[in-house]
């Protein structure tokens, strides 16, 4: 896993790719330079942070790996990340599903906050982001934070919270084209255009996806799928302190799988303002509004057809401000109305819910080595309890290259309009919804530490964590036969994430990460037998190794290799659910042409292991893809 760094001479991803095709690829073999490192995030704070000095654990995929990687989806970027579970196929069309240090979910990403450039993209009617829906194509560099986030976020940001920022118009203008075909009849097409003229930049991008699917449905149907994806991002510097960044973006995309033929049209658009006070370099002002727009179609398999339309609206306000020179200020509020219409197959549902967050953070730099953290968020509903969200953390620097970071945690996650007013009927099976629920919440505990040596060639973290979630939703059967949604479990988890890097040349960077994690049952109201019980998902053991060198004649080179341990298929461990350990071996390589041009090969799933990430339902063998790649 890279991270980002602020060098002298930084350039935007446009500008790196540029660079390096027309030099005929990444720098040759040779000794790394001495340079200040200034890796820098936003979501762990809100504001931006050297993660030397953020007292949690932090991830960063930078222009660079993705551009590696060559990712269609955007769970093919996580996959390696420390503590994160990723099952999913890497298939366009697909449902990737994604838990973070064993806070695993039956669904998507419901425990984990999805941001995409400040804007939350977990969807109203499920509270997921739909990974598959987001712009692989147009990102910069991805944040993740692993461990509760919800004293700056509110809800959903119990497992950890992700920041995709997207790409950005440079001073040279560049165009990239990129066209790859693969196995399954599976085609990536991505068109991209970026520039800046006097106070305005514009970063365009679009592309297109179709595959036929690595497996048939049980009627003989191929598990297709054909997407399209827009997005545009256009800045203007107002003056020296203040910008306007306003955001754009649709998604179309039509296929079928074993349960339905399914078409979905999202749209969304976004507009930040941003005031700076260069006296005070911490002190910002940032006010944000967006809106997101799903539409969702689906012809099921059983009689009947479901359409399924949400909406977002919100508006955020946030400042940063200094008492003093150790002492800093954020405070901030947010509005966020989501409104569902959707007809299912059991009746209507038509609901709105408001939610209004407000929140306080200090960070006070204790003494030369000393940093504390301390934040409170309160978010209010009047739909179901409210519910305070704080934190505190510190930090220690025990040297110039070595620091000791603590955190406790409390987080939550508020029932989505689904969890309220679900009514449907699956395979002869009826659900119902709760409109009583309370929100999920957590109590999170961590301990780290990271240490950088050989002057930050070789960087080393180790984190050891324990959750403790509470009231958790289940569905459970009533004497009607009718499962209904409750506050029904309490589970644990506790682990240990370790993770070294060792980049000794500018050629030549070598990865490793290995987490253990381990939770139960404590309560399991749906099914007491339970109790007691692996959680369903958790894989004990998952570790992961990557490696990225450069060959003299310029061709760069990436691979991974991921191992993930034995899981169970359900809360009551049954023998015939588990699924076995498997190991992966993925690999990259872009080979220049010419100046502009270059070629492009991955190969997944290398040795052809066969496996699967849910209960008799096999993952892709090996699937190979090609391409071409352009800057103009």
């Amino acid at each position: 896993m890279r991270t980002l760094t602020r060098t002298a001479g930084n350039r935007t991803w446009l500008g790196i790719v540029a660079g390096a095709l027309a030099s005929g690829g990444l720098a040759a073999a040779e000794p790394a330079v001495p340079e200040k490192m200034e890796t820098m995030v936003v979501v762990a704070t809100r504001t931006e942070r050297m993660v030397s000095d953020v007292p949690a654990s932090v991830s960063v995929l930078d222009e660079d790996a993705i551009r590696l990687i060559q990712p269609i989806t955007l769970d093919e970027m996580l996959k390696t990340m420390p503590g994160a579970n990723v099952q999913a196929s890497g298939f366009p069309g697909g449902w990737p599903r994604i838990s973070l240090r064993g806070l695993s979910t039956g669904f998507g990403t419901k425990r984990i906050l999805v941001l995409v450039d400040g804007r939350r993209v977990n969807d109203a009617y499920q509270g997921s982001a739909d990974l598959m829906l987001l712009p692989a194509d147009a990102i910069e560099r991805i944040e993740v934070v692993r461990g509760p986030a919800s004293a700056l976020y509110g809800s959903n940001a119990m497992g950890g919270a992700i920041n995709i920022v997207t790409k950005r118009g440079a001073e040279t203008p560049v165009t990239f084209l990129r066209a790859a075909v693969g196995e399954h009849r599976t085609r990536h097409a991505q068109f991209a255009h970026g520039a800046q003229a006097g106070p305005i930049d514009w970063f365009l991008g679009g592309s297109h996806v179709e595959t036929d699917g690595f497996i048939r449905n049980r009627d003989g149907s191929k598990q297709d799928w054909r997407a399209d994806n827009a997005l545009a991002n256009i800045g203007l510097a107002l003056n020296e302190r203040a910008d306007l960044r306003v955001g754009a973006g649709a998604y179309r995309g039509t296929g079928k799988d074993e349960d339905a033929a399914r078409t979905i049209r999202n749209d969304w658009q976004s507009a930040t303002y941003t005031h700076r006070w260069p006296a005070t370099p911490d002190a910002r002002f940032t006010g944000r509004v967006y809106r997101n727009g799903e539409r969702y179609r689906y012809d099921w398999s059983y009689p009947g057809v479901g359409r399924y339309d949400q909406e977002t609206l919100a508006a955020e306000l946030q400042q940063s401000f200094r008492t003093g020179a150790r002492l800093l200020w954020t405070a901030g509020g947010e509005f966020r109305r989501e409104q569902v219409d959707i007809d299912e197959t059991t009746g209507p549902i038509d609901e709105k819910t408001d939610t209004t967050g407000w929140f306080l953070q200090s960070e006070l730099t204790a003494s030369d080595t000393v940093k504390l953290t301390a934040g409170l968020r309160y978010d209010t509903n009047p739909d179901y309890e409210n519910v305070w969200s704080p934190r505190l953390g510190a930090l220690w620097h025990a040297s110039d290259s070595a620091e000791l970071f603590a955190s406790v945690n409390f987080a939550h996650r508020a029932p989505s309009l689904s969890d309220r007013f679900v009514k449907v009927q699956y395979w002869g099976m009826a659900f119902e919804g709760n409109p009583d629920l309370d929100p999920e919440t957590l109590t999170a505990y961590e301990l780290g530490w990271r240490q950088r040596l050989l002057g930050g060639a070789l960087q080393a973290e180790a984190v050891a964590f324990y959750n403790d979630m509470e009231d958790s939703f289940d569905f459970m059967r009533d004497l009607d036969g009718v499962f209904r949604n409750r506050n029904a479990t309490r589970a644990v988890s506790h682990g240990v994430e370790t993770g070294l890097r060792y980049a000794p040349t500018r050629a030549l960077a070598l990865a490793a990460n290995y987490t253990w994690t381990d939770g139960e049952y404590k309560r399991f109201r749906a099914d007491p037998s339970s109790e007691g019980n692996r959680l369903q998902y958790l894989a004990r053991h998952i570790a992961a190794l990557e490696l990225e060198f450069v060959c003299p004649l310029g061709w760069s080179h990436n691979a991974r290799w991921r191992y993930v341990g034995d899981r169970e298929g359900d809360a009551r461990n049954a023998p015939d659910q588990k699924m076995d350990a498997y190991t992966t071996t993925d690999w990259r390589t872009r080979a220049p042409l010419t100046k502009q041009t270059a070629l492009t090969l991955s190969v997944d799933n290398i040795f052809d292991e066969s496996y699967e990430d849910f209960p008799d339902r096999e993952r892709p063998g090996r699937f190979v893809m090609a391409g071409i790649e352009m800057a103009l």
